[in-house]
This record gives structure tokens, C-alpha cells and sequence, in this order.
């Protein structure tokens, strides 16, 4: 992949991540506000946090990159490889909430339930898991060299 492909990349999904986050700590000091519900974005400051920070390291390697610096890559591999994690662990925990409500406390999992738990750390690491495995050989690349 070309680095003008890996600057768009990093440009648009930390845009994302960085909206994503400003609504959320927004939702925190505003929670009058209901349309960002839809997005699944709640008052959730630990959550906006980690969102500007992902955001922060994917745009910042986005401006690495646009001044022809190639260590811009590796705040872009940094930045999906934070948006995955911190997606997995999101995924980890729903996936413990709902064992714990179906084994323990006889409840029934909902379609309303799932769609709380859509929350953009979840739905935003979907994008970085596309960068991974576009650039998935390169990304482990330094990994393997030794």
C-alpha cells in the first residue's frame, strides 16, 4: 500500500476516533443532549479519553506522513494496534456481561441490550481491524526481524 493511502487511512479514522471522543466527553458536560445516542456514544469520560487518545496517535501520524516523514507509520501501526485492543477488551467485557446475566441471573439477552453495548470503540476498531489487515504483513513485519 501506498503512504498516500496509509495518510487518508489514518486522516479519516482519526477524525473518527476524535469526534467520536469529543461527542462522548461533550454527552458528559451535556447530557441533555439525546441525538448522540444514536451513535451509541454515552457519558462516559474514561471512554471519550481513550477514544482522543487513539485519535491523537492516528492524526498525528496522518501529519507525520503529510511532511514526508515515515515514521508517521509507525504512529499509524501504534494507533490501530491501540483501536484493536482497546476494541477486544470492549468485546471481552460484553461478552463476560452477558454470560454472567445468561448463566447466573436467568436473564434474557436483547436486541435493545446489544445495541447499548454498540459503542464506538467497539464499531470504530472494525475500521483499524481493516488497516491490520491491509497492512498486516508490514505491521509484524519489525516483529519478526529480531
Amino acid at each position: 500500500m501506498s503512504i498516500y493511502q496509509k495518510r487518508i487511512f489514518a486522516a479519516l479514522l482519526g477524525a473518527l476516533y476524535l469526534l467520536a471522543g469529543a461527542a462522548t466527553l461533550i454527552a458528559v458536560a451535556i447530557p441533555e443532549i439525546g441525538i448522540i445516542e444514536i451513535l451509541g456514544i454515552t457519558g462516559d469520560p474514561a471512554g471519550g479519553f481513550i477514544l482522543i487518545v487513539i485519535g491523537g496517535t492516528l492524526f498525528y501520524g496522518y501529519l507525520e506522513l503529510s511532511r514526508g516523514i515515515n515514521e508517521g507509520v509507525a504512529f499509524l501501526h501504534v494507533g490501530i494496534a491501540l483501536a484493536l485492543v482497546f476494541g477486544m477488551i470492549r468485546l471481552l467485557s460484553i461478552g463476560a456481561e452477558f454470560a454472567t446475566m445468561a448463566l447466573f441471573e436467568d436473564e434474557m439477552i436483547t436486541l435493545g441490550m446489544l445495541r447499548e453495548e454498540l459503542v464506538p470503540v467497539l464499531y470504530l476498531a472494525v475500521i483499524a481491524l481493516a488497516g491490520f489487515i491491509a497492512w498486516g504483513k508490514e505491521f509484524s513485519a519489525g516483529l519478526l526481524r529480531g
